[in-house]
């Protein structure tokens, strides 16, 4: 399995070099056979080969009618129930995720990236371990994720509002995505900088003062579950899930500098890709609950932000304009995804 995600790394990482030259044809005759093997490597691992694989063999199993468990997402359910019925194993369970998850994701860079190879290769530095490879529930509906966010940004918003429904059906915390409606993708002035700087130096003051925002949040709007929450952790029964602890974490870190330098060159960026202003927006939000709900559950907040932060895909292909030429903004993405590969190895394909 590592042999195979280096590879496939390796040929999007080769192809992104001269991506500007290719036809539209060979792009995505390349991206047809990457996305094919990405398939493959989800579907055929075996259940020790990462993390949670194990979690999800014993729910599949236990899966013995279509609403036998309340909890889970219904898609979950259908999927488990009807594999067992017909005498399939986990690994079928991976393959229809694995069906699901990858061409979705596949096509929404497609249609959201000016250089889908160069965000592919990012895309499998990091989130295709993190998500097709172990959260495969939070896959497809990041995938969903994707799509809600260019038809939002075409103005289709009914379009938008049904791939968010879409994205609930597989993992309920893909409710989160309604938020979106809440941003434009208008050019940045003066006080959309403020924002964003703001919700950062707000998200880390609030980070180390300790506070529970879960005191504040009438039950109505959800403050009774983040209560629940924060019981759980109190009492230690959030389990050995561990969340993201900000300024430990090397992703976290690289994605704030990220963050911080698409600001800087926001101008330059927006020239080159036109959707920066929005997903500098998602990025804002992905900081906001991984720095403020931390105190409630590092779980919860680590799951959103994720959620949110696989937007950062479009934001390091977009930074190879802030260099003249090009080219060595390139080599600066294809460092960082490297370095960033070798990480998400170790870690969820190592377990070190």
């Amino acid at each position: 399995m590592l042999v195979a995600i280096v590879f496939i790394f390796a040929v999007c990482l080769s192809f992104s070099l001269f991506e500007e030259n290719m036809k539209k044809r060979d792009k995505l005759l390349v991206m047809a056979a990457v996305g094919l093997v990405m398939i493959l490597i989800a579907g055929t691992r075996g259940v020790l080969d990462t993390p949670d694989s194990e979690n999800y063999e014993s729910m599949f199993d236990e899966t013995t009618s279509i609403d036998d468990d309340s909890i889970r997402e219904p898609s979950f359910s259908i999927i488990s129930y009807y594999l067992n019925m017909f005498g399939f194993g986990i690994n079928a369970l991976f393959f229809v995720y694995a069906f699901l998850s990858v061409p979705l994701r596949l096509g929404a860079i497609w249609k959201l990236s000016k250089w889908p190879l160069l965000t592919l290769s990012i895309y499998i530095s990091f989130y295709y371990q993190l998500h097709d490879l172990v959260q495969i529930r939070c896959a497809v509906a990041s995938a969903a994720f994707f799509f809600a966010i260019y038809y939002h940004l075409e103005h289709r918003n009914k379009m938008a509002l049904l791939w968010i429904a879409i994205g609930v059906f597989f993992h309920y915390s893909a409710v989160a995505g309604l938020l979106i409606f809440l941003f434009n993708n208008k050019p940045l002035e003066r006080r959309h900088i403020l924002f964003l700087l703001g919700v950062l130096l707000f998200g880390v003051a609030f980070y180390f003062s300790g506070l529970d925002i879960s005191f504040f949040v009438p039950e109505q709007l959800g403050g009774d579950r983040m209560q629940f929450y924060r019981q759980l952790k109190e009492n230690g029964i959030e389990g050995d899930l561990e969340g993201l602890v900000f300024y430990k974490n090397p992703m976290v870190l690289t994605n704030i500098a990220l963050y911080l330098g698409c600001i800087y060159f926001h101008k330059t960026l927006t020239e080159q890709y036109k959707y920066l202003p929005f997903m500098l927006k998602m990025m804002a939000v992905a900081f906001f609950f991984l720095l403020t709900m931390t105190n409630i559950s590092s779980v919860v907040s680590s799951r959103l932000y994720e959620y949110f932060d696989v937007v950062s895909i479009f934001l390091w292909t977009a930074v190879i304009y802030a260099f003249k030429p090009a080219w060595g903004g390139k080599v600066l993405v294809h460092v960082v995804s490297s370095a960033r590969l070798l990480y998400s190895v170790l870690i969820y394909t190592l377990h070190l």
